[in-house]
Parts: C-alpha cells; sequence; structure tokens
C-alpha cells in the first residue's frame, strides 16, 4: 500500500556546480509545492549552488567545505553527523543522489535503525565506475533502497548488471522548467564575451570525463577557428593543461575558459553551437537546455544520454567518442542548420511531471516509468 511521504529529505554531496545537484535543487521546489516538508542535507557546506536552496526548504550542512577531507576520509567525517541527522529529522522518505553520497546514505539508513523510505537516483554511468571496490559496495547497498532511479535507459542497463532487480530500477529523465530556464538566460550574455564576435560554447567540469582536448583539437581544426571563438564554461583541475593545450595548437587567443558561472544559461543563449565532448554522461541536460534556448547542439554518441536525448540524431549531430575528426567535421556542418521542433523533448522532460514521477516512488506507490 503506498504512503504519503510528507518529511523528505533531500540528500547532496555538496552544493557546488553539478547536474544532479540542480535537479534535487529543482525537484525540492516542486516537493514544496506538492505540500510536503522538505529537508535537505549537504555533505559539504557553502556553494554557489546555495542561493538557489528554496527559502521554504530546512538546509543542513554538515560540513564546512573548506575544511573538508576528501574521499574516504570525507565518508568517515561526515558518517556520524548523517545518521544523527536522519534519527532527528525521521523523514519519511529519503531521496540521495551520486553514487558516493547512494553508498554512504544507504549505510547512515541502515545505521538510523528507523523506519524511512529510501530512493537512489544513479546519474553516471558505470563506465566512469573503474573500482572493484565501488561495483561490489553498489551490488550491496544499492539492494538496501526500496526504488533506484536511473536518468537513462543506458544507466538503468547498468544498473541491471550489477544484479539489481529490474523490477525496481526506474528511469526518469531529467526535468526543465522552460520558463524558469528562459528567465535565467535573459541575464544576457558578460560583456567579455559580447564584444568580441560571434562563439560556440561548451559547458562542463574540466575533467576526463568532458574530454575537452578533443575539443580543442576539434576546434583548432575546423573552419570556426576563423569566424567564432570558443567560450568553455566550467572549471576542475585540468584547466591548466587545457590553456598549455590551446596555446600549444595556436588558439589561445580564440579560446576563452570563463571558469565556473552560478548561471551560465545567458551564454549559452547566446551562442551559435553547444558542443559536447564527453566521454561518458548519464543524461547531459546541458543538451537539452541548450535546445530549448534555441542553440544548435552537436555530441559525442558517449554511454549514456545523448543518443537518447537527440533521438539517434534527430535534435543534433552525433560523432563517436574521441574522434577529432569527426567532431570538427559535424561542427562545421551543423553551424547555421534550422532549429528541429523540440516540443516533443519539452514533454517527456516537464519538471511537473518528472516530480510528480519521484513523489510517486517517495510515497511507495507502484510506478515504473517510462520504457
Amino acid at each position: 500500500m503506498a504512503i504519503h511521504a510528507h518529511r523528505l529529505l533531500l540528500v547532496l554531496p555538496s552544493l557546488e556546480q553539478g547536474g544532479g545537484e540542480r535537479v534535487l535543487l529543482q525537484l525540492a521546489g516542486s516537493f514544496l509545492a506538492a505540500g510536503r516538508d522538505v529537508h535537505m542535507v549537504a555533505l559539504l557546506g557553502g556553494g554557489p549552488l546555495r542561493s538557489l536552496v528554496p527559502d521554504a526548504v530546512t538546509l543542513h550542512e554538515l560540513i564546512d567545505a573548506d575544511d573538508a577531507p576528501r574521499g574516504l576520509a570525507l565518508a568517515w567525517r561526515v558518517f556520524p553527523g548523517l545518521v544523527s541527522l536522519i534519527r532527528s529529522v525521521r523523514p519519511d522518505a529519503v531521496l540521495s543522489t551520486m553514487t558516493g553520497t547512494n553508498l554512504l546514505i544507504a549505510l547512515a539508513c541502515m545505521r538510523a535503525g528507523i523506519r524511512t523510505r529510501l530512493v537512489l537516483r544513479e546519474a553516471s554511468s558505470l563506465v566512469n565506475t573503474k573500482s572493484a571496490l565501488i561495483r561490489h559496495a553498489m551490488r550491496w547497498l544499492y539492494r538496501q533502497a526500496h526504488e533506484l532511479v536511473a536518468v537513462s535507459a543506458g544507466v538503468a542497463q547498468d544498473l541491471r548488471t550489477l544484479g539489481l532487480s529490474k523490477d525496481r530500477i526506474h528511469v526518469i529523465r531529467n526535468p526543465v522548467d522552460v520558463d524558469r530556464l528562459r528567465q535565467l538566460a535573459a541575464v544576457g550574455v558578460p560583456k567579455a564575451i559580447q564584444d568580441n564576435g560571434p562563439y560556440v560554447v561548451s559547458l562542463g567540469r574540466l575533467t576526463e570525463a568532458k574530454d575537452f582536448p578533443t575539443l580543442l583539437r576539434a576546434y583548432a581544426s575546423s573552419r570556426l577557428r576563423g569566424s567564432h571563438r570558443l567560450v568553455i564554461v566550467g572549471d576542475g583541475e585540468q584547466r591548466a593543461n587545457l590553456k598549455n593545450l590551446s596555446r600549444d595548437l595556436g588558439v589561445a587567443d580564440r579560446v576563452l575558459l570563463m571558469g565556473a558561472m552560478d548561471n551560465p544559461h545567458g551564454v549559452v543563449a547566446g551562442a551559435a553551437m553547444h558542443i559536447l565532448s564527453s566521454r561518458w554522461e548519464g543524461y547531459p541536460n546541458v543538451l537539452l537546455e541548450a535546445l530549448v534556448l534555441g542553440v544548435p547542439v552537436v555530441s559525442t554518441d558517449c554511454p549514456h544520454g545523448p543518443s537518447e536525448i537527440l533521438d539517434g540524431g534527430r535534435y543534433g549531430r552525433l560523432v563517436p567518442v574521441g574522434d577529432v575528426a569527426a567532431l570538427a567535421g559535424a561542427m562545421d556542418a551543423e553551424l547555421g542548420q534550422p532549429l528541429p521542433a523540440v516540443e516533443t523533448l519539452l514533454i517527456a522532460h516537464n519538471h511537473q511531471v518528472i516530480a510528480s514521477h519521484y513523489l510517486a516512488l517517495l510515497d511507495g506507490a507502484h510506478w515504473n516509468g517510462p520504457p
């Protein structure tokens, strides 16, 4: 029998930039609108997304990000506080996102020893999970969840390879609030970008997964190099390497590394194209958001998500992962092409409908999601 989960606890690794974090923040607003009592816990406090936490959400921050260790040391440090918080809040249901946080909250719920419904949202391909220890931990701890949410069909298949019950795996794609997205984009383009002519853009953390070296090499060999600058929005450990590579390729004066932005949507809306060069993803909302803002897209056909979002190439060109020549050719070919109608995409990602699917799982309703 379904229950009404009135008090909800949403669990985030941090309030730094990240797609999964933004999705849970958006869901929090929808859950409030549905009359739920929403608590949110960030393992690491602070961060630029803190300002996006709805006022009516009770926010708990376990430790200051400036003083935080990383990896297992972080897990051991926050674990007692997480168990204590669960016992104090006594949520009817818990929703967590990101692999490491999911493993930690599953353990904490077991340790807290109270009855609560646990839903884990997995947003990453297992291509990104190279550790055998983490895979074993997922096989054990993900079984403790009442329901598992996969953000794409590809991620759902990855979870099934761990031996997890397919009956508890539900595909729920990421929500898009079109009106809010367009409001955020209305801030316009920063002067540093606007004053220097047309540009193409790519959003993402500067990490191995996003494969910005391939993007830089493709840009350097494309016709776009002469007509459009390349703007990269994001920060991460590869920043210095990317600066050096752009200099080696002779495009340092044509590439702008903007760093992370609280609101990058104005930059996306002003671009001639958005390019995703990732080696792996879960379900990259940046492609969908660019299309909503009227911006053509090119993407690698990486696991998982781009092919599902772009309907096999209907809404934007797909190229093999790591193929510099193919990416350069697709960028040149896509520029100036008319954008296909995206109404079907918007219906499938309506934020109110997506929130209702999550609430059904948190309430214990028997809903198996879209195929």
